[in-house]
């Protein structure tokens, strides 16, 4: 919509320049918030220590929309490579908030996977809770997930994961996880309960976010698919 509007702004200069103001002003009381986007690419896609791209590279992207008041939107994909599932679509939506140097966010996400046969019953919903503390010498983050019915009809799955980010001279950024999974049917799963673990470091260069990840579980019966491995990732966001 902007480009529509500056467009016409240079073919009616003569006449209507002074119609610019406004038209932008009623675009934003039409369109309240702020939309962003982001793209990454990665060496390997890991959810939760486990591999999703059988431990080949990935292309992630996502658009968002977020108020003022704290209502968020968004969307987001990847490859992936599930039998006949080969895109995950992520659907979500909630609230986040900010409060001094304590924050919060409650929201709602829809794993879809186009693609797969519906009797693998691939697709499912979490509801996720998160909330992070900024110490300004490092900050720390707790989040918790819960599925009344998680991927491939697992049952329910409750996920929570701590972090701690510290920042290091000349931008560097050092970050850690550790997160446990839970699942009520680890036979149909395919994995039982397990905990995994990451260690990462970050820093951005002209726009563009670098990253470099190790990451490993304490499962083993998926083979290399849920072992340790080093993540390379680049970003950027609009």
């Amino acid at each position: 919509m902007k480009k529509l509007i500056a467009m016409a702004g240079v073919g009616l200069a003569l006449g209507m320049a002074s119609l610019q103001p406004v038209l932008a002003d009623e675009e934003e009381m039409m369109i309240p918030g702020e939309f962003s986007a982001n793209v990454a690419f990665l060496t390997d896609y890991r959810f939760r220590g486990i591999t999703q791209t059988q431990n080949e590279p990935a292309i992630q992207g996502g658009f968002d929309w977020a108020h003022d008041s704290g209502i968020y939107l968004g969307t987001w994909a990847s490859n992936v490579e599930f039998n006949d599932a080969h895109i995950e679509m992520d659907f979500y939506g909630g609230y986040a908030n900010t409060v001094g140097n304590f924050s919060y966010d409650l929201g709602v996400i829809y794993y879809w996977y186009p693609g797969a046969r519906r009797n693998q019953d691939f697709d499912f919903v979490e509801v996720a809770l998160g909330m992070g503390y900024d110490f300004e010498v490092a900050s720390v983050s707790l989040g918790m997930n819960y599925s009344p019915e998680n991927f491939g009809a697992s049952g329910d799955a409750f996920y929570t994961e701590a972090g701690v980010a510290v920042p290091l001279p000349y931008d560097f950024e050092l970050g850690a996880t550790i997160g446990y999974q839970i699942i009520d049917d680890e036979a149909t799963f395919g994995v039982p309960d397990y905990l995994n673990w990451s260690v990462s470091l970050a820093r951005s260069f002209y726009g563009f976010d670098f990253g470099l990840a190790y990451v490993d579980t304490d499962e083993g019966s998926c083979g290399d698919g849920c072992g340790a491995t080093v993540i390379f990732s680049v970003s950027r966001s609009f």
